[in-house]
């Protein structure tokens, strides 16, 4: 399993216009039809990051196809001789692919068990940590409780522990919710998954599921940084997931990406100029 990253600056996502428009013309006709009437530039390179990974694999672009689950989680339905899993995610200006393939593949097609999710570290405006994480413990009548009493206990430690820096309270809170997210997505549901059936002890790298450690399953956490023209820099953490089944020896632990090259990064112009470069070809 492997992480594909773009990144952009939303405050200027207006100079890349053209080549916005160029990649647009590389999608199918249904893809287009689509993007042409619920646009949002991001979604041209989360349709071309697949599409570029099957260039790279030999497929001619007219012959890559897409399919959704029942529970609509897309799919490549072209026929491969090793096949890939695949998952995109976006949030604010980071677009994020996981992908697996061949024997790294649990043979559960059509969709596969791989699922991603990223998020920059922000709270909402006018939301204090501890208000915010309120939000998501407490049981009231329109949200459902969707995380545990340890979760809550590792984001807001009861004294007289040290409190945690704002940086270490958002970076556990959204490695958490990543997590919840990226295993619901690699088993192909939709919203209505119970997240508090869902743990993630991020100090110790632990998951439950049910209150179970998940056998088979395997967790990754990322962080990457987006710089934007000001100067700002946005951090940003996620997870990746993929099911090898309960025979696999998977690590039980959710590990961190710290090889060299496991998350690949582009900027969205180098990104567009390749997918072009290599899709018109």
């Amino acid at each position: 399993m492997e992480v594909r990253a773009v990144t952009l600056d939303t405050s200027a996502v207006g100079e890349l216009e053209q080549l916005y428009q160029k990649g647009l013309l590389l999608v199918d006709e249904d893809s287009r039809a689509h993007l042409q009437r619920y646009y949002h530039r991001i979604d041209s390179i989360r349709r071309l990051l697949p599409r570029l990974l099957l260039k790279e694999r030999g497929i001619p672009k007219n012959e890559m196809r897409f399919f959704k689950t029942q529970a609509g989680k897309p799919y490549i339905c072209t026929k491969l001789d090793t096949p890939i899993g695949y998952n995109v995610t976006h949030d604010n200006g980071v677009i994020a692919m996981a992908y697996s393939t061949g024997a790294d593949l649990y043979p559960d097609p059509p969709a596969y068990r791989v699922g991603v999710d990223v998020m920059l570290l922000q709270l909402p405006k006018r939301d204090t940590f501890s208000g915010f994480v309120e939000v998501f413990s407490d049981q009231v009548t329109d949200i459902r409780r969707q995380l545990t009493s340890l979760e809550r206990n590792i984001l807001l430690p009861p004294t007289p522990e040290p409190q945690l820096s704002t940086h270490e309270q958002l970076r556990r809170f959204f490695l958490i919710w990543t997590l919840k997210e990226a295993y619901t997505k690699a088993l192909g549901l939709g919203l209505g998954f119970d997240f508090s059936r869902i743990e993630y002890d991020v100090p110790n790298d632990v998951v439950r599921i049910d209150s179970q450690v998940p056998r088979g399953w395997e967790f990754i956490r990322f962080e990457l940084a987006n710089t934007k023209k000001d100067g700002l820099v946005e951090n940003y953490v996620g997870v990746a997931a993929r099911y090898m089944g309960e025979d696999a020896v998977a690590d039980t632990k959710v590990k961190n990406a710290d090889s060299p090259g496991w998350v690949k990064v582009q900027d969205a112009k180098e990104f567009l100029d390749t997918a072009i470069r290599e899709l018109e070809s």
